[in-house]
């Protein structure tokens, strides 16, 4: 297992949920409510990405922040990921000592709940609204997760370079959430993000969801990519070349996270 990418992907993939999860979740939104500050978590020599709080949301990034009120630092990847498993894991605070009851009482309830969908029998729930909160759930850690592979894989540099500069639409019908993974270049390199719940302006290639029931089902494992293609409720249409990378990222991602 490549500790370093799994913790690339937390950073990249998990921790963006946060943000959905203050929208539909009554704890999580008590959690945050009334705070106001920038929590940064890095792990030394490897990914750092930030949360800001306040007005009752929370807003990711990916990077550092140039004035944190908050730095966890962690020694190892490994040590991330544990966290993110659910151990008891007590990261380094750089900065943020002010912050010690948010720290101590209120982020801990953010990961619980997170858990409680992701891994706990939030995940079972059933209903318009609890499809549409796991669905956003599922296609932002998707997104998340296949930027952190494609930039961070040691094993996928040359699929990588490789992949053609262009955007991938992931979209559910009629009007459900939607979300873009992009190639971007930039100062002779490049980078790959992903966005979710921006306007699109302009898209190379379109993944699509027949219904928030298909992307549902896909997501929770009960429908196949391949049976969803074959009998309509889902299409992939667009730039082959960059559709065909896609298909290296997510098969690489669900191998890392074990699914």
């Amino acid at each position: 297992m490549d500790e370093m990418l799994q913790a690339s992907i937390y950073l990249k993939g998990i921790l963006p949920l946060m943000e959905d999860l203050v929208e539909y979740d009554q704890e999580a939104a008590t959690a945050v409510a009334g705070e106001n500050l920038v929590l940064q978590l890095e792990v030394r020599d490897g990914p750092v990405a930030h949360l800001e709080i306040g007005e009752g949301k929370v807003r990711h990034c990916v990077g550092r922040h140039p004035r944190p009120d908050v730095r966890l630092t962690f020694k190892t990847p490994a040590q991330l990921n544990r966290l993110f498993a659910g151990e008891d894991v007590r990261p380094g605070i750089r900065k943020g000592f002010t912050h010690l009851g948010f720290l101590t009482k209120r982020f801990p309830i953010l990961a619980e709940r997170l858990s409680y969908y992701m891994e706990g029998q939030g995940g079972s729930a059933t209903g318009p609204e609890a499809d549409l909160f796991l669905v956003k759930l599922g296609l932002h850690a998707m997104l998340g997760g296949m930027a952190a592979v494609a930039g961070d894989d040691p094993s996928l540099v040359d699929v990588a370079a490789a992949t053609p500069p262009g955007t991938l639409l992931v979209k559910v019908l009629p009007d459900g959430p939607h979300g873009t993974f992009a190639k971007v270049p930039g100062n002779g390199s490049f980078d790959f993000v992903a966005t979710f719940g921006r306007p699109v302006a302009l898209a190379n290639a379109v993944m699509e969801f027949g219904s928030l029931d298909v992307a549902r089902r896909l997501i929770d494992g009960q429908l196949s990519a391949v049976v969803a293609i074959g009998t309509g409720e889902m299409h992939i249409r667009g730039y082959l070349p960059l559709i065909d990378k896609v298909n290296i990222f997510l098969g690489r991602l669900a191998r890392v996270m074990g699914r």
